[in-house]
């Protein structure tokens, strides 16, 4: 869970740009729940690594057609006629999505709008 001063200003930040102070994977539970509620839309965008014997690394954002990185998240929309974002997976999104941002200190590293 975020901090509970934190209140979400739907900025986008979190989502424009993807980099290293964002997690890029997902886990073998969130793969199994996109199964199962049928997001092969989501699974697109999924890279597995294979790492041996059954174990893998779910890398996410990679473009389809390309096999490349997404600079930002597929899932993310500009509202209509604001300076606002939402998230097209908000129900199924990943968990670190959820719980971002991890700290007061990682939202300031990010460029989280969420404390101020």
């Amino acid at each position: 869970m975020p901090p509970k001063s934190f209140k979400c200003k739907q900025c986008g930040i979190c989502c424009l740009t993807l980099n290293d102070a964002f997690q890029t994977s997902v886990s073998d539970e969130e793969i199994a729940l996109w199964e199962i509620k049928g997001r092969y839309d989501i699974l697109d965008w999924i890279d597995q690594i294979h790492l041996g014997d059954e174990h893998y690394i779910h890398d996410i954002w990679i473009d389809p057609e390309t096999g490349d990185d997404v600079e930002r998240c597929p899932w993310l929309r500009k509202l209509p006629n604001q300076d606002k974002y939402s998230c097209r997976i908000q129900d199924v999104k990943p968990e670190h999505c959820r719980n971002y941002p991890k700290s007061r200190e990682h939202a300031k590293k990010t460029g989280c709008r969420g404390f101020e």
